[in-house]
């Protein structure tokens, strides 16, 4: 009987450190879910829920860290989603890429982000710096607020990079999932805007568009914690995604099903 206790005192504490290794992401506060990996076409689609698909303009579907990915070429290719109240964020966000930069790539090179070709206008941003050395996440309120030229942009491999507002002072940049930028000052967030959200570049813009591959492409209306960027680099969007379908995620289920 004691042997009996005790083996079932190691399967409790091995689910319980199970539970607590685990990340919990609120999938409910995706806003945009575009994992670019159709392979073929211009249509992109938004699994989140929102219904923010994209179309391609350019690309070209490329091999990815896991299948198909979209690979821009740094002048005119890029990927619109129309302007929706689900894209208009009014608190934190958290941007989340596989990124692939290629050694070519020579600045300004765009991820993600809701602002127009010009003006000082920005909701959300995540960039390479204008000499393509650095990462910079943004985004304007009275005057551009950003970490800007952060870290150093590996090229030519592939990394999981994420950039974090907490809609109060900070914006935080991680590569691989590692912290590599922590910079304060920001203030609130970036008013209300009507653009576009474009991933790549911007429309009609061809000097700020990313020379490299994207893949599994998501914006989040919630600071993402360090644990929880690495599960999502370690396993994947649609691995980490509900088992069973729940509020706004049941009608993109059949979609996330296909994929595993």
């Amino acid at each position: 009987m004691k042997s009996i206790i005790v083996c079932l005192a190691i399967i409790t504490l091995s689910l319980t450190f199970a539970v607590h290794t685990y990340a919990e992401i609120d999938f409910e506060t995706a806003r945009g879910i575009w994992l670019l990996d159709e392979g073929k076409g211009d249509d992109i689609e938004d699994i989140s829920g929102n219904d923010n698909h994209g179309e391609l303009q350019g690309g070209e579907w490329v091999k990815g860290p896991d299948g198909p990915a979209l690979s821009l070429n740094g002048v005119n290719d890029r990927v619109i989603i129309p302007d929706s109240k689900s894209l208009y964020l009014e608190d934190a966000w958290s941007i989340t890429s596989w990124v692939y930069v290629n050694k070519s790539e020579n600045g300004y090179g765009h991820i993600l982000g809701k602002r127009p070709a010009a003006g000082t206008i920005a909701n959300y941003a995540f960039r390479t710096s204008s000499s393509g050395a650095g990462w910079e996440a943004y985004f304007a309120n009275n005057g551009w607020k950003g970490a800007w030229n952060q870290g150093n942009v590996k090229k030519d491999v592939w990394l999981y990079m994420t950039a974090t507002y907490d809609a109060k002072d900070t914006i935080k940049i991680y590569e691989n999932g590692v912290e590599i930028a922590s910079v304060g000052g920001m203030g609130k967030p970036g008013p209300q805007n009507d653009t576009d959200v474009n991933i790549g570049g911007w429309t009609n813009n061809t000097s700020e568009t990313l020379d490299g591959i994207l893949y599994e492409v998501a914006l989040f209306d919630s600071v993402l914690a360090e644990d929880d960027i690495n599960e999502l680099m370690e396993k994947g969007l649609v691995t980490l995604m509900p088992v069973e379908p729940s509020g706004k995620l049941a009608t993109t289920w059949a979609s996330i099903k296909s994929r595993q």
